[in-house]
């Protein structure tokens, strides 16, 4: 019994996940989308903690209010991973070649 309810935990967030990840028709190259995140991401003050450069792939969705929402970083490092999420998450975005309800995957790279 416990196995099948896990099944049906794990099948459904999968579908969820796949739902969520319609890829949009437009071939947009999201440079204005970018510069936004790149100029809010460009204040990291606590440098001299990294060992070296760190590439950190960032996965984020717009809302219906054009808010951003990271759903997911692949930092092991807690200060990198909070320090995005809290400078992104929720801040409006005016650029406007991201739709709303898609999302974006990309890697920033903070270095020494």
């Amino acid at each position: 019994m416990r196995n099948l309810i896990m099944t049906v935990v794990t099948s459904l967030f999968l579908t969820t996940a796949i739902a969520a990840e319609k890829p949009s028709k437009k071939s947009d190259d999201y440079n204005e989308t970018y510069k936004e995140i790149t100029k809010l991401l460009n204040t990291y003050p606590n440098l001299e903690n990294l060992s070296g450069d760190v590439l950190v792939k960032v996965r984020i969705a717009l809302n219906e209010n054009r808010e951003i929402v990271v759903m997911s970083t692949d930092t092991a490092n807690s200060d990198l991973n909070y320090f995005i999420k809290n400078t992104l998450n929720y801040k409006k975005l005016s650029a406007s070649d991201l739709e709303t309800g898609n999302g974006l995957i990309f890697l920033v790279k903070f270095t020494k």
